[in-house]
């Protein structure tokens, strides 16, 4: 009989908590029904608690590709001058997004698990010749955690807008939109927020708004223009294109979860995590891809050492223990593996992981003593 129990432990998709699952489950709703209207009013406010923002929160259909286009085909017009800060396969996606609306990229690339040099971002857009910028906060390919704040304070000093991906970092990760200077930040709906995919969430301040609407030509795209979407943000009730209505309340149902833990303790849960996963891939003898100091809260992405064979394990970890991690992005593949530790996911999910991935280790040879991991990661429990 096969075993349909799976335990996702990818950097998203993530697990989705029962209570957003039945409020998925619930009939179709009217998009202009007052349940639906309220709903999607209060996900609204809740989004803008998250982002730390007093500026527009915008949930979207799609993914968190969609924030991303709809940044560039809102701020920047063509010819626009862009500034691309890449560390990783996300970062380096910005240039083709850039290109494929007719901007000009300038960019500025660090090896891949480096974090981005605050100094030479400062001296790239000391130029003044930069429409907007964009920055990774948790580059997913490679586990990094970039030091958004302080990029923020460079920011504050330039007329360049400053834009934020924050698709593996919001909602596992501090993020202060308004307090850090960002004038443009997103994410998804699948990752830390632990809601299912399809949702794009993100908020424009009003420098950033003032820049869409003093442009001198229209968005080169029709779905993603904000200021046809705007009305709808700000009365719910309005109608562009019809929204997911089922998404969206789902989306609701997890933002709520979200409130209810409180942010900071999310915060502080999410690097408990990090820090007991970090000790486990310790004392099996793997390291982690990211520089020192600056690991994701949300994610941990170790080093496969020579001779390891990371599609063996994952797939003695998938067929003996229905546990699901991913593999390396890029030019990363078969050179490290990345788990996801974010969102819903519980202390015993961590480890159960941890312990399916060091049993599948030790049947192929590569652990002498079984429990080594799962105890260390146990002892940062226990100390916390």
């Amino acid at each position: 009989m096969k075993n349909e129990r799976e335990l996702l432990m990818i950097p998203g998709p993530t697990i989705v908590s029962p209570r957003v699952l039945r409020a998925l489950a619930k009939p179709v709703l009217s998009h202009v029904s007052n349940e639906f209207v309220d709903g999607y009013a209060e996900a609204l406010a809740l989004q803008k608690n998250l982002f730390g923002t007093v500026g527009t929160p915008f949930i979207l259909a799609g993914s968190g590709t969609l924030g991303m286009e709809a940044a560039i085909a809102n701020l920047m017009e063509k010819g626009d001058k862009v500034l691309c800060v890449e560390n990783g396969f996300f970062g380096e996606k910005w240039e083709e997004i850039v290109e494929t609306h007719g901007g000009v990229v300038d960019r500025l690339r660090f090896d891949w698990g480096d974090p981005v040099d605050v100094k030479q971002v400062e001296e790239k857009l000391s130029t003044n010749e930069h429409k907007l910028f964009t920055v990774e906060h948790v580059d997913t390919s490679t586990g990094i955690a970039n030091p958004i704040d302080k990029i923020g304070k460079v920011a504050k000093n330039t007329d360049a807008l400053y834009v934020v991906d924050s698709v593996c970092g919001l909602g596992g990760m501090p993020l202060k939109m308004d307090d850090w200077n960002i004038d443009f930040a997103l994410t998804g709906s699948q990752k830390a927020l632990g809601a299912p995919p399809g949702i794009c969430n993100f908020c424009i301040n009003d420098k950033a708004w003032k820049a869409v609407e003093n442009r001198k030509t229209p968005p080169s795209d029709y779905y993603a223009n904000l200021r046809r979407w705007k009305p709808i943000m700000d009365h719910p009730k309005g109608y562009f294109a019809t929204p997911a209505t089922g998404l969206v309340m789902g989306m609701l149902e997890a933002l709520r979860i979200i409130d209810e833990e409180g942010l900071e303790a999310r915060w502080k849960r999410h690097a408990l995590f990090a820090e007991a996963f970090q000790a486990g891939i310790k004392a099996l003898g793997m390291e982690s891809y990211p520089a020192e100091g600056y690991n994701a809260h949300t994610l941990t992405v170790p080093k496969i050492p020579e001779g390891w064979d990371d599609a063996k394990m994952r797939s003695i970890m998938y067929s003996k223990y229905r546990v699901i991690i991913a593999g390396g992005l890029g030019k990363l593949g078969g050179k490290t593996v990345r788990v996801g530790h974010m969102g819903n996911d519980t202390k015993n999910d961590l480890v159960a992981t941890l312990g399916a991935m060091e049993m599948s280790l030790a049947e192929m040879g590569h652990v002498d003593d079984p429990g080594k991991a799962v105890g260390a990661m146990m002892k940062v429990f226990i100390k916390n």
